[in-house]
């Protein structure tokens, strides 16, 4: 027991920073981050921060001001008390300097705040000054109220404006405990958010005088204001681990924490080994409170945490931690027990709130990490949850009675693609597998689809087909591709010396023939004056062009040579186009269009058609009616009822008229 509170009282000490490097203990305005503030009134700063719950802002030193390099000295001078209630902290910084601060601030503080979910930015308020000893002529500052802050803008080019968190304002513990062990001094505490007493900071700052006034030398300087980083974290670590603070069962006397500091642990085997290949003979439904996805591995952890071990859960990023975290929190509520969750990263807290939030699991919970650990959240969750009505649950037996179904349908396919095909000593597991890899090598090339009666021979004649397969792939390595091989296609399945004489017979003809193919293709391409062909594949072009040449039509008569083919190209190209034309509109129309309908001015009538061939009134309009009787007096059999019909008609004729001056004007070129 004795070593147990040694080993804890190490502990604490390693824990404990009272050195100077701690901003605690020696407060230095740091290089790039945080902000001094020069003339203004801390309770009125505190009064419009904390009180009135109000934002402020940051004035750049004022280019007149000289530029001086004193921390937190007292100023004597008359100020003027009206400019202490605006919302704005005077700095000791120019404009850009001023800017560049609050952003590297800003930005440091939202990591600290994101990546550990806690508050390191405070605005001190009031500095004690102070000196190691009689001796020392340095003087070091030390905050005495820490009001948590954050820095925010509306825009990138708005300004930065800070407010108070509405966490716990701050005594500074650190110098509370280094005064107390170095100078026997006892530095008061201060009083709570709520308390009226902390409204008005001056009489904290007379207790603290009260406090040190035997010290020489040592003061409080009640107008000092900055903004910077602090952290309490270690320092509550260090009261925690403080045994004499622990109501009931003394700290050292926990069984896990004599495990981790003395003997180690003795866990039981697990119930449940490693090598069952079917946990789920061992896990019901009804026991089981599984509320996100879980591996067999997961769900060995999670019923060894159930069952009361204690053990160590290892694996890399994204292999499941936080879903077992989830799915062992589930656990505990299911059996009525209290968690606590903590993370060093405030991102593994938030990911497994998020998972119990959506599974319904949230409200179980209550979150004391980031900006969620002030007093009045979580006071205001506790009566949220409070006020809920208790979780209904219908019909839990018939869903757990379909969970077993579904459980048994998936083990049963389990077990059947990993069950040996009859004696082929080959699961469908495995045969699946190596054709898929085959399917991959031959670059998705469709396989024939697998049966089972393709796998009713043994595994010794498997291995005997197999050994002729290789001896095949040898054959096919020697010889080269079969296609490319000169006897590809041949049927000859055996080759008699008899029939040596016969082949060489044919080679001589198949020679000769050859020879001749292409004496003649060369013969062609010369006279067609195309380039001699140098393969069997040219040879087609060849005689294509020679079966075009004598399907051409006969242009005997007809003047090739004419200048006029080229002079009046594009008159004889839009001549015979509109000729073209003409022909099929006529071809499509004269079936009954009478011939002089072609000659008919009939654009009133389209205009006519359009305007009122779609208004059920038409029948009514006696310009419609007139129009109608006109078109109808252009056919020669009955005039179509549909508009689109009748408009397409009329069409026909004001393009039959737009075409014809084209086609006249090569008429006589074109005889």
């Amino acid at each position: 027991m004795n070593s147990i509170q040694e080993k804890l009282d190490k502990a604490r000490a390693e824990l404990l920073d009272l050195g100077l490097r701690n901003p605690l203990i020696n407060y230095r305005l740091l290089k790039a981050r945080g902000v001094e503030v020069i003339d203004e009134s801390p309770p009125d700063v505190y009064h419009i921060l904390v009180q009135d719950g109000k934002m402020m802002s940051f004035l750049p030193k004022l280019e007149s001001e000289e530029e001086d390099n004193l921390l937190f000295e007292d100023d004597e001078a008359e100020l003027d008390p009206g400019k202490f209630t605006d919302n704005k902290l005077q700095t000791t910084h120019s404009s850009e300097e001023l800017q560049k601060r609050l952003l590297t601030t800003y930005y440091t503080a939202r990591t600290a705040m994101e990546e550990q979910g806690v508050t390191t930015l405070y605005l001190a308020i009031g500095m004690l000054k102070w000196y190691e000893s009689e001796l020392s002529d340095a003087p070091r500052y030390a905050p005495l109220i820490l009001i948590p802050v954050e820095l925010s803008r509306t825009s990138v080019r708005a300004s930065f404006r800070v407010k108070y968190t509405e966490e716990e304002i701050g005594t500074n513990l650190s110098l509370q405990e280094k005064l107390k062990a170095e100078f026997s001094i006892q530095l008061p505490d201060l009083p709570e958010a709520d308390d009226p007493a902390l409204s008005n900071i001056q009489n904290y700052y007379r207790e603290v005088h009260a406090a040190i006034e035997q010290i020489h030398r040592w003061t409080v300087d009640e107008t000092a204001i900055s903004l910077g980083f602090f952290s309490f974290a270690k320092f509550l670590m260090y009261r925690d681990l403080d045994t004499t603070k622990w109501v009931g069962d003394a700290l050292s006397e926990h069984p896990v924490l004599q495990y981790v500091l003395t003997t180690g642990f003795q866990e039981p085997k697990s119930a449940i080994d490693d090598s069952v290949p079917n946990i789920d003979e061992h896990l019901t439904p009804a026991n089981t409170h599984h509320v996100v996805d879980a591996d067999s591995s997961q769900a060995l952890a999670i019923h060894d945490v159930s069952q009361g071990r204690n053990l160590v859960i290892q694996g890399p990023p994204g292999t499941g931690k936080s879903q077992t975290i989830t799915n062992l929190i589930a656990e505990a509520i299911a059996q009525g027990k209290r968690v606590l969750f903590v993370a060093e990263k405030m991102a593994a807290l938030e990911v497994v709130k998020r998972k119990l939030d959506n599974v319904g699991l949230g409200d179980a919970c209550l979150e004391l990490h980031s900006h969620k650990m002030n007093k009045k959240a979580v006071v205001d969750e506790l009566k949220r949850i409070l006020d809920l009505d208790a979780p209904q649950m219908t019909d839990l037996e018939h869903e757990l009675e379909l969970l077993r179904n579904d459980r048994d349908r998936l083990n049963g396919y389990c077990e059947a693609v990993n069950t040996l095909i009859g004696k082929s000593g080959v699961t469908p597991y495995q045969a699946y597998g190596e054709l898929l890899v085959v399917q991959r090598r031959l670059s998705g090339k469709k396989l024939p689809t697998l049966d089972s009666h393709q796998f009713q021979h043994s595994k010794s004649e498997f291995r005997k087909g197999l050994a002729l397969t290789e001896e095949l792939q040898t054959l096919l390595k020697q010889m080269g591709i079969p296609k490319k091989h000169p006897f590809w296609g041949s049927r000859c399945k055996l080759f008699l010396p008899t029939d040596r004489e016969p082949l060489e017979r044919a080679a001589v003809e198949a020679k000769e023939a050859v020879i001749a193919f292409k004496n003649s293709s060369e013969q062609l391409a010369q006279h067609l004056k195309f380039q001699v062909p140098d393969a069997p594949e040219a040879v087609e072009g060849v005689i294509r062009a020679a079966r075009r040449a004598l399907e051409a039509p006969n242009l005997a008569g007809t003047a090739v040579q004419s200048p006029e083919w080229k002079t009046q190209h594009n008159d004889l190209a839009g001549g015979l186009s509109a000729g073209e034309r003409l022909t099929k509109l006529h071809k499509a129309h004269d079936h009954i269009l009478i011939p002089e309908a072609w000659n008919q001015d009939v654009l009133e009538i389209r205009q006519m058609l359009a305007a009122y061939g779609d208004k059920w009134w038409r029948v009514l309009s006696g310009k419609y009616r007139r129009a109608r009787n006109e078109l109808a007096g252009l056919c020669s059999s009955q005039l179509p009822k549909a508009q689109v019909e009748q408009l397409c008609m009329v069409d026909a004729i004001l393009e039959a008229q737009r075409e014809l001056p084209h086609f006249e004007k090569i008429e006589a070129i074109g005889q």
